[in-house]
């Protein structure tokens, strides 16, 4: 049993592994600006950016950031603000409160258009975004860091209960949603786009491994290892939805990235990751 605090808890990953978490008897923690309604876990009302003290923690997963990537381009302040003052705040609180372990969520954006697919740890980092360089700084403050740390890179992460807006893979939900309300789906550029999608039932249990793990790298990628294309993804959709619209097209927007796709032989060597939820069985 460990004493663990989830920033950003009441947001779609925070609130899987708050859960996932609770349910293996630990203590857990949610720090999270926007709580609703009643959990079985502590939670805590507060801005990462806040002055923070974390007696008694032994390990935090930093999750709380501005994770759309079209709003870090529309407000870089508010983006740098979130994420680089927040993450510099959350690791002062944990160095002066004694806390073991930082787990970060960084994400695959900091690789930008990547020439090595699949992309490693070592690929040279190209962000095309403010949110891609606002991780790559909050990686950088990791590395000064007295305490034990360990930036996630996380690819495209799904799931149930996931919002329409925001990062990660918004285009799941969205044409999800879409396809409820018998709408179009709106494609960005012309649908070849490649991304590497996790389901957040194994980003959960994967995260649950670097908590306990006593030697953890700097930097992982947390990916399936598999690539879909958008249009795929449409063509997935429409297996179990016969009725549903053909894709609107629109332009590409600014700071998306063509091909994600991750190299996850450092994943695998460094936990036991099981067999992962395929892109069909996830959607289904």
């Amino acid at each position: 049993m460990a004493n663990v605090l989830v920033t950003g808890g009441a947001g779609f990953i925070g609130t899987h592994l708050c859960q996932f978490l609770h349910d293996k008897s630990n203590h857990v923690i949610s720090l999270d600006n926007n709580h609703t309604g009643e959990k079985p876990w502590e939670c805590i009302t507060a801005d990462v950016r806040d002055s923070l003290q974390l007696d008694g923690i032994d390990a935090i997963v930093h999750l709380a950031a501005q994770i759309s990537v079209p709003r870090s381009i529309e407000n870089p302040d508010e983006t740098l603000s979130v994420n680089v003052d927040g993450t510099s705040s959350i690791i002062s609180a944990a160095e002066s409160s004694g806390v073991q372990k930082i787990i970060f969520a960084s994400s695959a954006a900091v690789y930008g258009d990547s020439d090595q697919i699949p992309i490693p740890e070592d690929a040279p980092l190209i962000p095309q975004s403010p949110y891609a360089v606002s991780k790559i700084v909050g990686e950088e403050l990791l590395r000064r860091s007295q305490v034990k740390t360990c930036a996630l890179r996380f690819f495209n992460v799904y799931g149930p209960n996931q919002s329409i807006s925001g990062g990660y893979a918004a285009v799941i939900p969205a044409f999800k949603n879409a396809v409820a309300n018998n709408m179009q789906c709106t494609i960005y550029g012309d649908g070849t786009q490649i991304r590497d999608f996790i389901h957040i039932s194994d980003l959960v249990r994967i995260i649950e491994q670097a908590i306990k793990a006593d030697e953890l790298p700097s930097e992982l990628n947390i990916a399936s290892g598999e690539g879909t294309t958008v249009l795929q993804l449409i063509d997935i959709l429409g297996e179990s939805n016969t009725d549903m619209q053909a894709p609107n097209f629109e332009e590409e927007r600014a700071g998306d990235i063509h091909t994600s796709l991750a190299d996850i032989s450092l994943l695998k060597s460094t936990f036991d990751i099981g067999e992962l939820i395929g892109i069909r069985e996830g959607l289904a």
